[in-house]
């Protein structure tokens, strides 16, 4: 498996277009998945020895998923309380649309719960008033603002 590319700020500006293309399901995944690349981005970058990180981030690594970074960079201090939050949320609405292929929409119950969350809910929720389109906005939201001050961090 290839190592994912590195990632920029600029990126995100081709994630927010295929966002808009997207099903709820497309959206959802990809958003949460420009996430965890950033998060293991952020991750690599912290690491003194890049051999090691490889065996980190490996498929069977204990890097290898959303759940075991979020946790580590968290541990370590690496990351606010306030972005625990907002990776734990992303990562409960990807992997509920990643696995629950019939009833997963933006508009579902289980998706508003973890939404709720969402540190960009309030702020969604003041552009629309609309349920889905305000969860889906708000997670986009989320996803942009946490990625966008990892990699910030990462340029200065």
């Amino acid at each position: 498996m290839a190592k994912p590319r590195e990632l920029s700020l600029g990126d995100w500006n081709e994630i927010v277009d295929a966002f808009h293309a997207e099903s709820d399901r497309g959206a959802a995944v990809l958003a949460g998945s420009f996430a965890e690349n950033t998060l293991g981005h952020y991750l690599r970058a912290c690491m003194r020895d890049p051999k090691v990180a490889d065996e980190l981030f490996a498929p069977m690594g204990p890097l290898s998923s959303l759940s075991q970074r979020i946790a580590v960079a968290y541990a370590f201090g690496l990351i606010s309380a306030a972005h625990y939050r907002d990776f734990q949320a992303i990562r409960r609405i990807r992997n509920h649309f990643a696995h629950h292929p019939f009833d997963a929409t933006f508009g579902s119950t289980e998706i508003a719960k973890a939404a709720a969350d969402l540190s960009m809910m309030d702020h969604a929720a003041a552009q629309h008033s609309q349920g889905r389109k305000r969860t889906r906005i708000a997670y986009l939201l989320t996803c942009g603002f946490v990625c966008a001050q990892l990699l910030n961090s990462l340029e200065k």
